[in-house]
């Protein structure tokens, strides 16, 4: 075998086996389920079968991409206007990934803008939907297209365009939170916790304007920024991870197998909380609210004054 060809295996190799293990994270600073951009140029490289999906707005899309990434912007993974929290049908998320010709069976990457906690929350949302729907191998681009930018990696003037294919999608609900759940947490019948993930910001306006904040019944205010403000790489290392369980836990919420409902106003809080904790500290039993305190009130559901454990 030519040297270039054994350099490119051995390299689709790492590549792989740093990306999709199935262990929580595999060292410091290298965390399966989140991808670095050297990561994700070497395995581009190394011509490995990924599939990168670029959810930003489309003036982002038009100045450049990551090669080979098709984009998808997040609004079209989201629910209707006044819905926005709730996430599309099975037939229209098969729509979606069919025109895109996006498989979940083949490992993903999804990424945007930078890697702020809004839009790292957006990617973190349209990852929660993806392994909702089955998908067993994707991850975040950690710092999004900036950090890609950055790092001085090549750029493509327009995304990739892919020929459709037929997709089969069937919800799992392993990781989704309904308002049957939240009602039984709230009410006592479920063992567990509401964690409101809004931002600290937040709740210094409300102390500021007196007018205080309301949530769904009994939850918990867990600060963003005790959550993941960024995903910086102090956050990513096995003593922060420990210092967060320590947290929770300080809070008076039991981690072995309670159910622990991750909820914000809008939805992306959320899912970057409920990222954070479930798919890198690897805590079990973390639920995803995707239709938000929006789809909650919508519906007629109550709001309470906010606890602030803090």
């Amino acid at each position: 075998m030519g040297t270039t060809f054994m350099k490119k295996l051995l390299a689709a190799t790492i590549v792989v086996q740093s990306l999709f293990l199935t262990a929580a994270y595999a060292s410091e600073g290298n965390i399966s389920r989140l991808m670095n951009s050297k990561t994700l140029n070497a395995a581009i490289s190394a011509s490995v079968d990924i599939q990168i999906i670029d959810i930003r707005h489309e003036k982002y899309v038009k100045k450049g991409t990551i090669p080979g990434a098709v984009a998808v912007t997040y609004k079209k993974w989201r629910g209707p206007a006044d819905r926005p929290g709730q996430p599309p049908s099975e037939a229209a998320l098969e729509a979606i990934l069919g025109e895109n010709g996006i498989d979940i069976n083949k490992p993903i990457v999804i990424f945007n803008q930078t890697g702020k906690t809004m839009q790292t929350g957006q990617a973190a949302y349209v990852y929660w939907l993806l392994k909702t729907a089955g998908a067993q191998q994707a991850a975040i681009l950690n710092g999004g297209f900036k950090a890609w930018n950055a790092a001085d990696w090549p750029v493509a003037l327009t995304p990739m365009t892919n020929e459709p294919i037929t997709v089969d999608v069937t919800y799992s609900f392993e990781w989704w939170a309904e308002p049957m759940d939240i009602f039984g947490v709230a009410t006592g019948q479920l063992p567990g916790a509401i964690l409101d993930a809004r931002l600290d910001s937040q709740v210094k306006r409300s102390v500021k304007t007196g007018k205080p904040m309301k949530s769904m019944p009994l939850a918990r205010f867990i600060p963003t920024s005790l959550v993941v403000e960024n995903l910086t790489p102090k956050r990513l290392t096995t003593s922060a991870m420990d210092e967060f369980r320590s947290a929770l836990e300080g809070r008076g919420i039991n981690l072995d197998g309670e159910m622990l409902i991750s909820i914000c106003q809008t939805g992306e809080l959320s899912a970057l909380s409920w990222f954070y904790a479930s798919e890198i500290v690897g805590i079990d039993n973390v639920q995803y609210y995707p239709d938000a305190l929006q789809g909650w009130v919508a519906d007629g559901g109550l709001l309470f004054g906010l606890s602030n454990d803090n």
